[in-house]
C-alpha cells in the first residue's frame, strides 16, 4: 500500500510540475518580446527565472544576466528594478505595476481566467518602440 501511495504521489507532482498554463505565458511573452522593434536589436532580461530560461533556449533572443546590461526589462516584482534605472524598456507582467513604474509601456497579465496584453501608446510612442502588426489591436491611450 506504501508503494502504491508513493508512485500516485510521484506520478501527480510530475503532472503538476509541467502547468500548460506556464508554458503558455513563456510562449505568449515570446511572441510579445519578438513583436518589440527598437532602432537596435534588444537585449532582455527577466526577474522571472521561467521566462529566462525560456529565452535562453531560444536562439531569437540576446539574454543577459543583469538588468542593467539589458534593453529590454521583463519585470514580475518592482522591488527587483534597482533604482536609477535610465532608457530601459520595460514590460511588466501585473497590470498593477503599470501605475507604480510609469517607465512601463506595456503588460501581460492573467485576468479572469484569461491572457490580457496591454501596450500604452503614449509610453510606447515616448521610448520610440515599434510593434508588430499583432500586437497593434492591444495598444490602449491610457492606463485604466
Amino acid at each position: 500500500m506504501k508503494f502504491f501511495i508513493f508512485y500516485f504521489l510521484f506520478f501527480t507532482s510530475l503532472l503538476f510540475a509541467n502547468d500548460p498554463s506556464d508554458k503558455l505565458r513563456v510562449e505568449i511573452i515570446k511572441n510579445i518580446v519578438l513583436g518589440i522593434k527598437n532602432s537596435e536589436p534588444m537585449s532582455v532580461w527577466s526577474d522571472d527565472g521561467k521566462i529566462m530560461k525560456a529565452l535562453r533556449s531560444s536562439d531569437e533572443f540576446k539574454v543577459v544576466d543583469n538588468c542593467r546590461d539589458a534593453g529590454l526589462i521583463i519585470l514580475n516584482d518592482k522591488s527587483s528594478l534597482p533604482k536609477n534605472i535610465n532608457q530601459k524598456h520595460i514590460f511588466v507582467l501585473k497590470y498593477s505595476l503599470l501605475h507604480k513604474i510609469p517607465d512601463s509601456f506595456g503588460a501581460f497579465f492573467w485576468k479572469k481566467g484569461r491572457p490580457n496584453i496591454v501596450f500604452i501608446k503614449p509610453r510606447v510612442q515616448k521610448q520610440s518602440l515599434k510593434l508588430s502588426t499583432n500586437l497593434k489591436p492591444y495598444i490602449e491611450d491610457k492606463v485604466w
